[in-house]
């Protein structure tokens, strides 16, 4: 089916629908802001704008109601991979002379070299996609198809990325096969690791990509050399481990037990409460996923690959009664005269003992890296120190433990011996805490954080202290340093990322939850703080308003301002609907300019969509916080609960000094519309330092007014 032509132009019209559809989404914004821009320097009647707005909407309208139509194919949205050509599989498999069509089951491209003696074509190697060899690898939001290839020995050519799907692939282009990442793959032979952290090096900011690419090659290779390549010493190796496998998933926890694979070890504590540790070796895949489970052990080896970079894992299960929790720094190796300890990076959260051969037999599960300098063939002493201080051994409890013989054989790439195959609720707690958010503390890139919290900290100290100087230096900052530096700020791609995978996205980057920590609290608390100061964009057109005339600025009639601030609410819910809908398809590019400015954009049409924007923002302070942020909008929906708002007074009545100088119009006479309000601090430093009417007293005002009454006081 797939390779019919039928197929080929069904997929044809499917990409150019994807294409019309990304095409008009943009053509929206693109069109909007030159046309206001176009209506302030030409005074046009208000008629005008009106007119224009209310098109606006009815485009949207016309947009959402051709994107539910499509509810029923999702298929429609998916982007077509490169096709496989000669070109691609010669620049894949270097080495042949000819190559044959896809055939056989699983499904390959056989590469083929003359031999010189039979003058006859004779196969060198394979080439094979990732997709014909499921279950795929899934990466940022769907599977990653690559196509490989491996010579008769098991040693990979080459690979090509023929189709994945990553936030920024639009602005940043195809970042994966342009850069560095897939040459990493050529000569690695498949019985080595593939694991991201030790032998391959992953993709900033694309670690889940990078990921599944290496262990979709490594899984797909694998299975490609055990239906061809049956006289190799892989397979030779891998049947046997096979056969390995076999045998110990057919034994229960018991038998595991009573043959040394499993060793139960209780540990009494100095108030007479036992705690129970069960150690079992996974120094190999297999092992793990018969111990804890496929995903619980594929978790706790990307934790321990991006780590440390060597070392086999020792499964702890933790139980027993103990009023002392269970400390892993309390945990040592000894063989011989050479001790171990187990520092904090060398230990790993497995999960809840929910899957696999422990299941039901202890509450946690846990795993020690063991250090590489360990001799496996040796039986080694494991430590628990039961009373001191962390760190110290006082009284020491300790066991020893010696590999089995079939698990040693799995770990070292030894051929298996023939003839070995034919609820104590507060004790545990702790230490499931600091499990489940270990990697993000031990792996974390301490200086980003460090100069990142430098920066919150100017925030509020300049929020705090209103002081204009202050400020700038933030807005400074914040716009080199997040902006082009760092590029970790927040988007509305976070938003739509956590419907599609949940919150497990935030997990493995401390920066990245930081900040958005930092902008929830904050909004919750006093409003859009992050619009203010943290928001690289909103810098750089602060600095544009800064530096350009003011006789250059212009204001929309109110009556269409406090229309158009409703778009962005409006962009907002159909970026949201699309992220339910379809997660195949990524259009907040379209809406969310910065990403142009900042990852310096290869799409012609993204850098028009920014030039309207920035344009704009020339004559309208702020124009596109004001009326199409979809992020500012989310954050003005949280802001409408914040308790800490600004303060106003009598004065403000007949005052308008504020409304006047506010960059994001959200002032109106004594009103504040705080969703609109972005915590710049103008009309607060303002009433501070008495620049408008509140100079006066309030006796010496109301002798000039003549029809008082006072409604800002109350607010």
């Amino acid at each position: 089916m797939f390779g019919s032509p039928g197929y080929s132009r069904h997929r044809h019209i499917l990409f150019h629908s994807r294409v019309y559809l990304q095409c008009y989404s943009a053509g929206i914004l693109c069109s909007i802001s030159p046309l206001l821009v176009f209506r302030i320097l030409r005074m046009s009647p208000i008629s005008t704008l009106k007119r224009l707005l209310k098109s606006y909407f009815s485009q949207f309208s016309v947009l959402i109601f051709i994107v539910f139509s499509w509810l029923a194919s999702p298929q429609l949205l998916a982007q077509p991979p490169i096709e496989v050509t000669d070109e691609i599989l010669r620049e894949v498999f270097p080495g042949a002379q000819e190559y044959s069509v896809k055939s056989g089951e699983p499904p390959v491209y056989r590469a083929l070299n003359i031999n010189p003696d039979s003058t006859e074509l004779e196969t060198v190697g394979y080439l094979f996609e990732t997709p014909d060899l499921p279950p795929e690898e899934i990466g940022y939001s769907a599977p990653v198809d690559v196509l490989v290839g491996m010579d008769l020995k098991g040693t990979i050519t080459g690979i090509k990325i023929l189709h994945y799907i990553e936030s920024y692939k639009s602005i940043r282009g195809d970042f994966i096969n342009s850069e560095y990442f897939p040459q990493q793959f050529d000569d690695k032979n498949i019985v080595e690791g593939f694991r991201i952290g030790r032998d391959v090096d992953g993709i900033s900011r694309a670690t889940i990509t990078s990921w599944a690419v290496a262990r979709g090659v490594r899984n797909a290779a694998r299975r490609i050399a055990e239906t061809y390549l049956s006289d190799s010493e892989f397979v030779s190796l891998t049947s046997s481990d096979a056969v390995a496998l076999r045998v110990l998933a057919d034994q229960s926890w018991d038998d595991m037990t009573e043959n040394g694979f499993v060793v139960n070890w209780i540990i009494p504590q100095p108030d007479t409460s036992e705690l129970h540790l069960s150690l079992a070796f996974m120094g190999h895949d297999g092992l793990g996923e018969i111990m804890v489970g496929d995903v619980d052990y594929s978790r706790a080896d990307r934790e321990a690959s991006a780590r440390v970079r060597d070392g086999n894992m020792l499964l702890v299960g933790i139980d027993g009664n103990s009023t002392q929790p269970f400390r892993q720094e309390r945990l040592a190796v000894q063989q011989g005269e050479n001790i171990f300890p187990i520092e904090r990076r060398r230990f790993v959260y497995v999960g809840s003992a929910d899957y696999g051969k422990i299941a039901n037999q202890v509450r946690f599960a846990g795993a020690m890296v063991l250090d590489p300098d360990i001799d496996l063939a040796q039986p080694f002493d494991v430590l628990y120190n039961t009373g001191g201080r962390v760190g110290e051994f006082g009284s020491i409890a300790r066991i020893s433990y010696q590999v089995a013989p079939i698990p040693l054989a799995l770990s070292t790439g030894q051929p298996v011996p023939p003839e070995l195959l034919p609820e104590f609720e507060n004790d545990l707690t702790a230490f499931e805490n600091e499990g489940l958010y270990a990697s993000l503390i031990n792996d974390a890139p301490w200086f980003d954080v460090g100069v990142l919290l430098l920066l919150l900290a100017m925030v509020m100290l300049a929020f705090l202290t209103k002081n204009a100087k202050i400020r700038w230096v933030t807005l400074a900052f914040t716009l080199v340093y997040l902006g082009w530096m760092d590029g970790g700020f927040v988007s509305v791609s976070h938003i739509t990322n956590f419907v599609k995978i949940g919150p497990i996205m935030f997990r493995s980057d401390l920066p990245q939850l930081v900040i958005i920590l930092f902008t929830l609290i904050t909004t919750l608390f006093w409003g859009r703080v992050f619009c203010s100061s943290l928001c690289p964009f909103g810098a750089l057109q602060d600095f544009i308003s800064h530096f350009t005339p003011r006789h250059f600025q212009k204001e929309l009639p109110a009556a269409i301002h406090e229309k158009a601030i409703y778009i962005k609410y409006i962009i907002l819910i159909f970026l949201i609907v699309m992220a339910f809908s379809f997660t195949n398809l990524s259009l907040f590019q379209y809406f969310e300019p910065f990403g142009t400015i900042f990852y310096f954009s290869q799409s012609y049409l993204l850098w028009g969509i920014l030039a309207a924007f920035l344009l704009a923002s020339v004559f309208i302070s702020r124009f596109y916080c004001r009326y199409a942020c979809p992020l500012g909008a989310g954050l003005g929906v949280i802001a409408l609960i914040s308790p800490w708002r600004i303060k106003r007074v009598s004065q403000c009545d007949v005052c308008k000094v504020c409304e006047q100088a506010c960059p994001t119009g959200a002032i109106s006479g004594p009103e504040i519309d705080f969703k609109e309000c972005v915590r710049c601090d103008v009309c607060e430093s303002k009433l501070i330092a008495r620049a408008g009417v509140c100079k006066h007293d309030m006796e010496a005002v109301k002798v000039r007014i003549k029809h008082w009454d006072a409604v800002g006081a109350t607010n």
